[in-house]
């Protein structure tokens, strides 16, 4: 893929000089991996560069070099394409190459033909064609290859040496060392200019002009030759060249033409022999010895050097002057008039008369120059430390203030300026004497950078913080008599700006366009203005108003020329691609000056760019897929055919693709999208790098499409249609076996179901038996456990009851004591017989007994049938200590005291044996 390569500029004294050059690519030898001399350069008919290399044959597509050595590996002098053909010449080896169905060259020489035998040392210089005939020159002779035929013959020459071999709108010329030159007629030799003519001269390049020959020397000479003889020109060209050694030379349609010295570089020479351009080490060039000069289908020059190549993009509409160095630094404004152009820099401000090329800084002005302003013919530019007027080359301080941005007329008021600083603004008024500087504006302490200025005395201002102010200044100038504010609630109003264009106010910011409607008095986002840029990736919210019909904004890949529509109301948008990385400048301080001589200057970090022929159409490009390998898991990959048919293994399913546009000029750069349809139909993300690799893909059709954009124009899209076969396991006739498994295993799995399904009904069935058991079980279970609560629930009424017949007995017991201690009257015995009879033990254990019966019918019965002897006394206290009562509570129950209580129990554990460690209670609990 091609880098991006710097340009280098040199010469510095007390002034410092570069030229404003066309941009410039350079190769390097670890960049194309061959070796440092290239000898020649040719292009194929699909675009691809081919270069006669000291390791071999280079072919680059725009995106990656390849190096092909002959079979000697010897150095490769010559290259020449013909048609599908590239020739090339080599030491003692001639031959051609020819692309095979899967993108490579295969070499095929043409030694075996040879006529006679080839001289040790003998190499092939260069090869021209005429049609299907192919000239191989050595110093040795001319030899002729007949691509129809294959036949190759030796040329009849002259006795000596052959210089050179020369080709000129379909003829072929060569000269004869002290020999003179010759042309091919008719298959035999014509002598075209005697030795006696032609003398000594070493010719390098030969091309018509006004159907005269036109003759160039190794020593720099130019001649003409007629009937009349050969005539010398350009002779003050001639003596600016002294010392250098021509070794190519190169005409350019309409644009004079290109001489490649030994020394020196390349000098660009008009047709008057004005010397236009220089490429050198010095600013540009990365060797100065220029073996070959080419010129392709874009008119992009190609040099073939001592020590790598290198590219003019000659029809550029681009000329850069780089300043690497440091000496100018960033250029933030510029202006030209008839005699200067100024410079405006971080660094100070510089000049340069027009038509020289060294610029000059001007004393006094170091330090940021921020804004050049051309108001009423004086030249004014805002400094960091304040206002300055520009004299020629000389500048004055008219207004010391801290830091001025912008300089512009007060439209309202004749005479005055308004001046926008870092903090604040204040104004200038012109006087019969120049210019007086009044104190700054009150109540506005803001940064202005922007300002616009209306003839209804409305003075906006454009801040990166706080949005836009509208201003109106009062009647003493001193101040302002309305202040309102525009705030952005949520935009970044960083790199922003404020402008005017066609009559209306706009606020733009990077990722908005805000314009302002008086009828509303706000500012809205949804206009003609953002519209037409809603898609464009801008890098700076900041625009340049080049007139009232031309504006300029800033993207991450363009230029973007906003001029209006001519059929409509809207604008018309324009994109002059230019990379980013290539405008390089802080974002916020971007600048477009238009030039006195029609041109434009963009102010970048390290120089400036002069726009000469703004060129919007990036015309049509060839995008093409060079290569398709693939390759099994953690195996090397293998190169297929393009016009690969067969599928694919089903293990060779990691595919890489490789596709370029053959495209040579500095500022394009393609990116590629692609998708896999049968995999994806999602576009991937726009890339640089030429190449998709996809891993482990199943078996299936696919296609792969890839699409290119330079600027922001896409190209036709390329295509690449494969399949990747069945695995064997995944074949037919293994998905018949496995069909056919898989009945058979459904048949014994149904057997197997049938089984296990009656074992299962017969295991249910008796599931459901042991179920129903246990239902009934739970039944009887939950019978019980109500009959237990019922039982609880009597034990509780049971309990309630006799301690309620406890409590009355006691009461009575009481009464009855108290009542015998009195005097016995009739009346208080009587009383007594009463209670006695209420506490009757038979009473009490009737009442008692129904309650215990209700609660326990089965006690008595299960106690008699444990121990029969017990007596109906004995079976009472039983049924009273089954209610836990103690002896104390028992005793009011059957009318005795404590004492004889425990000594019922005490018999009642005699009649039952029981033993002295069981409890008796607990005992009869357990009943």
């Amino acid at each position: 893929m091609r880098l991006v390569f710097s340009l280098l500029f040199l010469l510095f004294t007390a002034v410092f000089s570069a030229q404003e050059l066309p941009p410039v690519i350079n190769f390097n030898s670890n960049l194309y991996a061959g070796g440092n001399q290239n000898w020649m350069v040719s292009q194929a008919a699909n675009d691809n560069i081919y270069v006669a290399n000291s390791a071999g044959l280079l072919e680059y597509n725009g995106a990656k070099w390849k190096l092909y050595p002959v079979p000697n590996e010897s150095v490769v002098r010559s290259v020449k394409v013909v048609d599908e053909l590239i020739f090339t010449g080599a030491y003692k080896e001639l031959g051609f190459w020819q692309r095979d169905g899967k993108g490579e060259l295969e070499y095929t020489s043409l030694v075996p033909q040879f006529p006679g035998e080839l001289r040790d040392g003998q190499q092939f210089w260069h090869i021209e064609n005429v049609g299907e005939t192919v000239i191989f020159h050595s110093f040795e002779g001319l030899y002729l290859y007949d691509i129809k035929s294959g036949q190759l013959s030796e040329f009849p020459v002259p006795e000596g040496v052959v210089t050179n071999l020369f080709e000129t709108d379909g003829e072929i010329f060569y000269q004869v060392a002290q020999g003179g030159l010759f042309s091919i007629k008719n298959g035999k030799p014509e002598m075209i200019i005697p030795p006696e003519s032609l003398g000594d001269v070493e010719l390098m390049e030969i091309f018509r002009e006004d159907k005269q020959l036109v003759l160039i020397s190794r020593e720099a000479r130019f001649y003409r030759w007629n009937q009349e003889g050969l005539e010398q020109y350009h002779e003050e060209l001639s003596r600016r060249l002294r010392g250098r050694s021509i070794f190519s030379a190169l005409p350019v349609e309409d644009r004079g033409m290109l001489l490649g010295t030994v020394e020196d570089g390349i000098f660009h020479v008009s047709d008057r022999g004005e010397i236009l351009h220089h490429f050198n080490q010095e600013n540009g060039f990365l060797n100065n010895t220029v073996l070959r000069l080419f010129s392709d289908r874009n008119n992009n020059i190609w040099a073939a050097l001592d020590n790598g190549l290198s590219v003019v993009n000659l029809d550029s509409p681009f000329k850069i002057y780089q300043d690497l160095y440091g000496k100018l630094g960033s250029v933030y404004t510029s202006f030209q008039n008839s005699e200067y152009l100024y410079l405006g820099t971080n660094q100070g401000l510089f000049y340069r008369r027009n038509g020289e090329e060294e610029f000059n800084f001007i004393e006094g002005s170091n330090g940021q120059v921020w804004n050049l302003s051309s108001i009423d013919g004086d030249l004014f530019f805002g400094h960091n430390t304040g206002t300055f007027l520009v004299e020629g080359t000389q500048i004055k301080q008219i207004a010391e203030r801290f830091g001025t941005w912008i300089i512009l007329e007060l439209k309202s008021h004749p005479g005055y300026y308004i001046q926008g600083h870092y903090n604040g603004l204040s104004l200038l008024k012109r006087t019969a004497e120049g210019f007086e500087e009044l104190p700054m504006l009150e109540g506005f302490p803001h940064s202005s950078k922007f300002i616009v200025s209306e003839e209804n005395g409305e003075i906006w201002v454009g801040n990166e913080h706080k949005g836009v102010f509208r201003l109106m200044l009062n009647e003493e100038m001193n101040g302002f008599s309305e202040i309102r504010n525009y705030p952005f609630e949520g935009v970044s109003g960083i790199s922003s700006s404020l402008f005017s264009f066609r009559d209306e106010l706009y606020f733009a910011t990077r990722e908005h366009v805000f314009k302002y409607l008086p009828e509303e008095d706000n500012f809205i986002a949804k206009n003609d203005l953002a519209e037409i840029l809603s898609a464009e990736k801008r890098i700076s919210g900041k625009f340049v108003r080049e007139n009232e019909e031309e504006l300029w904004a800033f993207s991450a890949s363009a230029l973007l020329n906003i001029t209006p529509d001519p059929l409509s109301s809207k604008f018309k948008l324009n994109s002059l691609y230019l990379s980013e990385e290539i405008q390089n400048i802080t974002p916020g301080y971007e600048n477009i000056t238009p030039l006195y001589d029609g041109t434009r200057l963009l102010g970048i970090a390290n120089g400036y760019l002069k726009i000469e022929k703004p060129d919007y159409e990036q015309g049509n490009y060839s995008l093409r897929i060079n290569s398709v390998y693939n390759a099994a898991l953690d195996e090397e990959s293998q190169l297929l055919s393009l016009n690969e048919e067969e599928p694919f293994h089903y293990k060779t399913n990691n595919i890489i693709f490789n596709y370029s546009i053959p495209e040579y000029k500095k500022f394009l750069t393609p990116d590629y999208s692609y998708r896999l349809t049968g995999f994806t139909a999602v576009w991937s993300p726009w890339s640089e790098i030429p190449s998709a690799e996809f891993k482990n893909l199943p078996f299936g059709d696919y296609e792969f499409e890839v699409r290119a954009r330079i600027g922001d124009e896409i190209g036709p899209s390329a295509t690449y249609e494969f399949s990747i076969a069945r695995p064997w396991y995944l074949s037919y006739t293994a998905l018949i076996v496995y069909l056919l498994l898989f009945a058979a295993i459904l048949y014994m799995v149904h057997k197997i179901y049938k089984r296990r399904h009656e074992k299962f009904v017969e295991e249910s069935e008796k599931a459901l038996r042991m179920k129903n058991l246990e239902a009934e079980q739970e039944i009887i279970k939950l019978q019980n456990r109500e009959l237990e609560q019922n039982m609880a629930s009597k034990n509780k009424e049971l309990a309630v009851s006799t301690m309620s017949l406890i409590k009355k007995n006691e009461f009575l017991n009481i009464v009855k004591d108290r009542l015998k201690d009195s005097e016995q009257s009739s009346e208080v015995r009587s009383v007594i017989k009463t209670i006695d009879k209420e506490i009757s033990e038979e009473d009490n254990w009737k009442f008692f007994k129904k309650a215990f019966s209700n609660a326990d019918k089965d006690f008595f019965k299960k106690m008699k049938a444990k121990h029969p002897e017990l007596t109906s006394n004995d079976l009472k206290l039983c049924a009273y200590l089954r209610l836990n009562l103690s002896s104390k509570e028992i005793a009011p129950l059957l009318n005795i005291s404590v004492k004889s209580v425990e000594i019922k129990r005490y018999r009642l554990r005699k009649k039952m044996e029981l033993p002295r460690e069981v409890n008796l209670t607990d005992y009869i609990l357990q009943v």
